[in-house]
């Protein structure tokens, strides 16, 4: 086996621990409470940050800003965006973690394919940086926007979804493989 292969292999059997994806779980849930309530009090009405990053056209990123600078709130979603920066890393290790776990096996039984499975959540979570770089720099002058940026930023986020839809999509198709072999 290859050193790269090696590495690899500790990685993700290290990751398929109970404690990994109870740790995760615990984590991104946090997460998803904090940013939940925090989106709840920047909207006063307006849009939240998901349709932000879809806005894919400079007209729609500029009225959600201008909505969000007429209700007060701008400064609130960028502080938001900021510690966005910390919910890839837990979303991913509770996804990645949760399917090797799932899945079962060694490395040395998982197909090519199962791996690339396995690192779409970490490709997902560093999309998921790459957008909020993106926005950030584009909130910082809401005077002046970039369309080319702010479809790139788009494109990135919608990648990103893509890839948390498949990687939850394969965890819950191993749950039921799962089941199935207790159930037989």
């Amino acid at each position: 086996m290859s050193a790269r292969k090696k590495v690899l292999a500790a990685a993700f059997q290290g990751a398929a621990r109970w404690q990994v994806v109870l740790l995760g779980g615990v984590l991104t849930v946090a997460f998803m409470l904090f940013f939940s309530s925090a989106d709840r009090a920047a909207r006063e009405g307006t849009p939240g940050v998901i349709e932000l990053e879809l806005a894919f056209s400079e007209d729609r990123f500029s009225d959600i800003v201008h909505q969000w600078a007429v209700a007060g709130t701008l400064p609130l979603q960028q502080r938001n965006l900021w510690i966005d920066f910390l919910f890839p890393c837990t979303c991913a290790v509770l996804l990645s973690s949760l399917l090797a776990w799932v899945a079962g096996g060694s490395y040395e039984e998982w197909s090519r394919g199962f791996v690339i499975l396995l690192a779409l959540p970490l490709v997902a979570g560093l999309l998921d940086w790459v957008e909020n770089v993106l926005l950030l720099f584009l909130l910082k002058d809401s005077s002046d926007f970039s369309a080319p940026l702010i479809f790139m930023a788009s494109a990135v986020s919608l990648i990103k979804w893509v890839l948390l839809l498949v990687s939850v999509l394969a965890t819950v198709y191993h749950v039921f493989r799962r089941l199935r072999r207790f159930v037989r």
